[in-house]
């Protein structure tokens, strides 16, 4: 990344602006200085930026009428009295529809839900409800048993003086109570100290008689659903009339109003302007073409980052192959890393769906996985947006395209490690005897017999625990201890030297831990690991004193103990491949003891097993491998400690250079 000054005089500042926006790659910074002022609209400018912003919120409300989402498109290159007068017959037309379309929907929506009430009630008042001296209350009940305390509240303030009248619907009790108008304020009052409301109907059937208001719901429930249709085609028509003109004025009435808010980020004088950006060095290019636009009448400069001072200012890209960059979702949410820093990108995308392939370890689940994983791209490719509305969800397709190649990975990975293990759906294909396993003997004593040999069976703990656990805590001492690694070394570039004995402390600490513990349970390597551990903690000590952190010296035990975590990688898959085998042997327990009855159980129950198993385990098997990277590995290097800047460049709306 290169710091860009560029400085003009005042009047090219939005055709630069215009310039650097097709370019697409500079990331302006806002600019402040003591010696000038920053660059402040004038009226003639404040006002094009709330036309501009009008024309965009019009053209964005219009499309949202007609059902489309703003999309970004070729922009509409009129002036902006054009742009303000094609809108405006556009925005209209699309309110107008939509407030007739919002009405009948509305309408229709009441009918549905006090059509037949509305009949009941008018049936009961038997045109009552019309007479000019007298005034009906309609109210619902839960139960017939409710109108008794109501019938008996009424008496006392009414005396004889009412009439109630009731009828069972479906799922309550409708009721009318028939008084003189000039008892109607006493008897609400009568039946608000009950805890009942007067019915009343929305819309135009509130002013309405009941009897009236009936039968018009009953007529308009003909009616309304023939004017939705006619009024949805018409809409229909309108959005593909619309449409692209209304997206073209979006586009470019947001690529102004990014233009012209950018101004402020500027400084000026009475003449002049400045301006600050960052540009990445592979960039640098384009934005020397696009500035030799404008040549003889500014000037600019590019300038090295100073990594030591500037660090917290400059805006960060992440550089990752193409394979490993959709894994930066997984890490980009909680922090960017700083300008200078270490970028877990990569060790995220080896090891994570590493790790989720060993705990799930099943060919049936990662083969689900790959079809999900093709769902999501399906989404992406024909630019689809999925919402998941019991969560609240919401990713577009480009979220969906690099979920698709996660996904992939975790696919491949429990797919390889199901077949290490011999499990599709547990134990079912052992069960089958497409698996099995060499180690293990029938009741006869004759050898185990099937098509393909299981090469770990990690439900034998006897034979495999110890190496699946061995393997679990190497996985932990290379990340904890690269972690470490990681933070010194960065520390040091930086010339953070308490972070850097720090970092280097750890590392020698758990050398010399990790060279004993490996000693102690395996009675080898002696002396050279005692070697390693008195090295190791006299370097800890040391580190300790330099880095002026004696809480180190209670903090290593713990360290040691976020090793042991990995242990998980182990400990939850096999606790998961367990309930699976439990689900396999009900099933195939139902199977050999009732006959073919027994396979139908076995298949229905060990079914539901399997899908209630995978519901409770599956969010642990997604969230214990990405745990172990988010706070055993990136909090030891670092991570949280310092932010970056996402590096966001000044560009069209399009996301591209136009």
């Amino acid at each position: 990344m290169e710091k860009l000054m560029v400085a003009g005089p005042k009047r090219l500042a939005k055709e630069l602006l215009a310039e650097l926006q097709r370019a697409g790659v500079v990331h302006i910074e806002p600019l402040r200085t003591e010696e000038l002022g920053e660059y402040r609209l004038s009226a003639d400018e404040d006002g094009e930026l709330r036309r501009w912003e009008a024309v965009a919120a019009g053209a964005e409300h219009a499309l949202g009428i007609l059902g489309k989402a703003a999309t970004p498109t070729k922009p509409f290159t009129g002036s902006l009295s054009d742009a303000e007068a094609i809108l405006k017959p556009w925005l209209e037309r699309a309110e107008v529809l939509g407030r007739e379309r919002a009405a009948l929907e509305e309408e229709l929506q009441a009918i549905q839900l006090f059509g037949s009430v509305a009949e009941r009630l008018a049936g009961l008042t038997h045109g009552l409800d019309q007479s000019q001296r007298l005034a009906v209350i309609p109210f619902l009940v839960s139960k017939i048993e409710e109108l008794e305390p109501v019938r008996a509240a009424l008496q006392a303030s009414l005396e004889d003086r009412f009439l109630l009248e009731s009828e069972a619907l479906p799922n309550q009790v409708a009721a009318v109570v028939v008084v003189l108008r000039r008892d109607l304020e006493t008897a609400r009052t009568a039946l608000s100290r009950q805890g009942l409301a007067e019915l009343r109907f929305p819309g135009v059937y509130g002013n309405l008689p009941l009897t009236q208001a009936a039968a018009r719901m009953r007529e308009r429930s003909k009616l309304a659903p023939e004017e939705l249709i006619g009024i949805r085609e018409e809409v229909a028509k309108l959005a593909k009339e619309s449409k692209d003109s209304l997206e073209a004025l979006w586009t470019r009435a947001k690529d102004e109003v990014a233009r012209l808010r950018s101004l402020a980020d500027m400084v000026a004088g009475k003449y002049g302007f400045a301006l600050m950006g960052w540009v990445p060095q592979d960039a640098k290019g384009r934005v020397e073409t696009a500035l030799g636009r404008l040549k003889d009448q500014i000037i600019y400069t590019f300038e090295p980052v100073d990594e030591h001072h500037e660090a917290h200012q400059v805006p960060v890209t992440l550089k990752n192959p193409a394979w490993a960059k959709p894994f930066e979702l997984l890490h980009g949410f909680l922090n960017t890393p700083r300008y200078g820093g270490y970028d877990p990108t990569m060790m995220i995308a080896t090891t994570f769906p590493l790790f989720f392939g060993m705990v799930v370890g099943d060919m049936a689940f990662g083969l689900l996985f790959y079809l999900l994983a093709r769902l999501f791209a399906g989404y992406a490719r024909r630019g689809e947006t999925l919402e998941i509305g019991f969560l609240g969800a919401k990713m577009g397709p480009d979220v969906l395209g690099q979920l698709s190649k996660v996904l992939t990975w975790m696919a491949f990975w429990a797919v390889v490690w199901g077949f290490l293990y011999g499990e599709f759906f547990g134990t079912f294909l052992e069960k089958l005897h497409v698996f099995y396993d060499p180690n293990h003997h029938g009741e006869a004593g004759e050898a185990a017999k099937g098509l393909i040999p299981i090469l770990i069976n990690r439900l034998d703990f006897e034979r495999t625990a110890n190496l699946l656990i061995v393997i679990s805590l190497a996985f932990g001492v290379f990340q904890v201890l690269y972690a470490f690694a990681i933070r010194a070394y960065y520390a040091y570039k930086h010339r953070h030297m308490a972070h850097f004995w720090e970092g280097l402390g750890y590392l020698a600490g758990l050398v010399g831990l990790v060279a004993f513990a490996y000693t102690f349970q395996t009675g080898k390597g002696a002396p050279l690991t005692y070697i390693l551990l008195a090295v190791g903690l006299a370097i800890f000590l040391v580190s300790v004193f330099l880095a002026r952190i004696p809480l180190m010296i209670a903090e290593l035990p713990g360290k040691g103990g976020q090793i042991l975590s990995y242990i998980r990688i182990y400990a939850v898959g096999v606790a998961g491949a367990v309930l699976y085998d439990l689900a396999n042997q009900v099933g195939f327990g139902l199977a050999h003891s009732l006959g073919i009855l027994g396979v139908l159980l076995g298949l229905l129950l060990g079914g539901l097993m399997v899908i209630l198993i995978t519901a409770v385990t599956l969010l642990g098997h997604l969230l214990q491998p990405i745990r172990l990277l988010w706070i055993e590995f990136a909090s030891n290097f670092g991570f949280y400690d310092e932010s970056g800047k996402p590096y966001r460049p000044f560009r069209s709306v399009r996301g591209e250079s136009s």
